[in-house]
């Protein structure tokens, strides 16, 4: 069973939704929870362990606390970003960094992804990319773009209990490609909305480029290359 705050930003409830179309239930959580909410996390205790799943608050929401006694078997899984750091110049990714040094101090089983940009036929920054915006710095900037459905089916497979649930990962595709050279490529395969920057442009700057083999291996996945994917979504 899988509890989150309700209030979350983008794209934690995407991710959600596409964990409940996989067959894992989900339910809103808050620092108290009575009758209903209280007995589901008690039967989880007894099936697959209840997962707290903490991440940036959206409009109108806060971060959960950590130290909910109502939980003593309550495994936590933090949705970050590549880039988080206490020294960060975005403040979502200072704010991302102290929430993962609660979740690592809170004496629970923690499980960290930090997520780079992720692309999919109808997430926000491919349909952005497509919309030929005008890129910052002409489309220099490097980053490793990775498919929304293999970070559904690395949560899905840590949920199962088929990845330890532990550490914490930097979830990028393999590839390194050019915001211009990203664009160009949704530009051929994508129609519609305008999409959104997520991240934001300013975090966006400030991700670095990362070593993908590491989270592949702990999940036991491949990552799809992307040009043959996009290719699909054409289709």
């Amino acid at each position: 069973m899988i509890f989150a705050a309700q209030h979350l930003a983008q794209p934690l409830p995407r991710l959600l939704a596409a964990l409940r179309d996989r067959g894992h239930g989900v339910q809103p959580f808050g620092p108290a929870p009575p009758g209903r909410q209280a007995r589901a996390l008690e039967r989880g205790k007894t099936a697959s362990p209840a997962s707290l799943v903490l991440g940036a608050p959206g409009p109108g929401g806060g971060e959960p606390d950590l130290a909910l006694e109502e939980l003593p078997e309550g495994r936590l899984l933090v949705i970050s970003l590549i880039g988080a750091h206490p020294d960060a110049q975005a403040a979502l990714l200072r704010a991302l960094w102290q929430l993962e040094e609660s979740a690592r101090g809170a004496g629970r089983a923690a499980l960290t992804l930090r997520l780079g940009p992720m692309v999919g036929p109808a997430s926000p920054l491919w349909l952005r990319l497509g919309s030929h915006p005008r890129l910052p710095r002409g489309g220099r900037k490097l980053l490793q773009p990775l498919l929304e459905e293999e970070v559904v089916e690395a949560i899905h497979r840590a949920l199962a209990g088929r990845v330890p649930w532990e550490g914490c990962h930097e979830i990028v595709g393999p590839e390194v490609w050019s915001l211009a050279e990203l664009a160009d490529l949704a530009g051929d395969s994508t129609a519609g909305p305008a999409g959104a920057w997520e991240p934001s442009l300013d975090v966006l700057e400030e991700q670095r480029l990362c070593e993908a083999e590491p989270w592949l291996a702990h999940f036991g996945m491949e990552a799809r290359p992307l040009a043959a994917a996009a290719q699909g979504w054409a289709a």
